[in-house]
């Protein structure tokens, strides 16, 4: 049996994303919900649009932009295997136009675990300003240590990260 190509092993890896792009959104929303918060996640990615528009009460506040790593790096249950959190070059070129920003309102990048457990998440502003430029395999990728004060972890702790960035990075209220 011949090796997987990379291509093979890019289709899989992008159907996995579709999957639990939509699955993420409805945990986030129920815990959101069980905390009694107004705040909502809703599927925005079309193509080279951020994954998910964070709303409050009808408006749109924030845009997200989703990693989902694979279990290799990110076992379901566990800790990230890695020192560093990393969103791939492609988006560093493509959302650096905006410096932080997604239609005028605050952006931010989240690497999601594969059980939808856990996150990583870190405001745009700080990640052009921080990451610094990293080589795997042949690819590049921008990461920050995942012990950076600036970088957020924990689906129950987004909405104050959020809201607390759009505040202090963006100067905006929310």
């Amino acid at each position: 049996m011949a090796p997987k190509s990379i291509d093979h092993y890019q289709v899989g890896r992008a159907g996995r994303e579709k999957r639990l792009r939509p699955e993420f959104c409805s945990a986030i929303n129920a815990l959101l919900e069980n905390k009694g918060s107004e705040m909502r996640f809703s599927l925005f990615g079309k193509a080279n649009e951020p994954d998910y528009t964070v709303q409050l009460r009808g408006s749109t506040i924030a845009y997200f932009e989703a990693e989902f790593p694979e279990e290799g790096r990110w076992p379901f249950g566990g800790e990230f295997k890695f020192e560093t959190i990393r969103w791939p070059e492609r988006k560093w070129e493509h959302y650096k136009l905006g410096k932080g920003r997604y239609l005028r309102k605050p952006f931010f990048l989240i690497s999601v675990r594969g059980d939808l457990g856990d996150a990583y998440y870190l405001d745009a502003k700080t990640w052009f300003l921080k990451a610094k430029k990293e080589r795997f395999w042949g690819s590049v990728f921008y990461g920050v240590k995942k012990d950076a004060p600036d970088l957020g972890r924990g689906l129950d702790k987004m909405e104050d990260y959020i809201r607390s960035r759009a505040a202090s990075v963006y100067k905006s209220t929310i």
